[in-house]
């Protein structure tokens, strides 16, 4: 069975005097074995390719020996009985090596895949845990615009301070289309003509009559205006100037 993974070797001397044979008789010995198993890397080997024997080989090589020398058996019907037995242990022992790193490869691979679920789940947790603050944060804002337009629906209309006082755009269109018209220069010369022939009574009388007259015409209309017409400027008469 060969043994590289044992860190004991030895020279072909040294293991042809714990064997108890000489060291022509171990290379014979040991090129049967090598074209028995198949196996030209039976033996490890130094850098000059000599070879180098654990101390698994050596026992093999006992057992090897003594079969022979024991037996109606040939060198290599020796040879096949032993190291065939061996490579069978050595293939078993093969075997369950690649067994065992089998199982140490699924056993970190279980470990990698629960490391991996872990760190998966904890970014799950996080992302679920942005997308609530996200919905609360969503959530406030829709709570603080209801407030607004509950608090704008609540806020009265402003007051039209002219709403509730009448149309009097009739009584003024009519009151200003009864106004005199403004009179050429040669009919105030006329009147003013006249005005020079009556006596003082009766350009005072005349004057209280139009006086009466337009107090008559305001009372009758309605003295509701707007602000607007309020603001008219008051059209002179002629006979302003006798007042003034």
């Amino acid at each position: 069975m060969s043994s590289k993974n044992e860190t004991a070797l030895v020279n072909p001397s040294t293991a042809a005097e714990e064997l108890k044979i000489s060291v022509a008789t171990l290379r014979k010995y040991s090129l049967l074995v090598e074209k028995t198993t198949g196996r030209d890397d039976y033996y490890q080997r130094t850098a000059q390719r000599a070879r180098l024997y654990t101390q698994q080989n050596i026992e093999d090589l006992k057992a090897f020996h003594k079969l022979a020398k024991t037996s109606d058996l040939t060198l290599s019907e020796a040879a096949r009985q032993v190291f065939a037995i061996s490579d069978k242990q050595a293939e078993d022992q093969k075997k369950a090596d690649q067994k065992l790193e089998q199982q140490a490869n699924a056993l970190l691979d279980s470990k990698q895949v629960v490391k991996l679920l872990t760190a998966l789940q904890q970014t799950i947790a996080s992302q679920n845990k942005a997308i609530a603050d996200l919905q609360a944060q969503v959530a406030a804002v829709q709570k603080q615009n209801e407030a607004l337009l509950d608090a704008q629906k609540q806020i009265p209309a402003p007051e039209d301070k002219f709403a509730g006082m009448p149309d009097i755009s009739g009584i003024v269109d009519a009151d200003l289309a009864a106004e005199p018209q403004e009179k050429t220069p040669e009919q105030k010369r006329s009147e003013v003509a006249e005005d020079m022939q009556k006596s003082e009574d009766e350009v005072r009388g005349e004057i209280l009559r139009r006086a009466h007259e337009n107090a008559a015409k305001r009372a009758k209309a309605n003295v509701h205006r707007t602000l607007a017409d309020m603001q008219l400027p008051r059209k002179k008469h002629w006979w302003d100037r006798f007042l003034s």
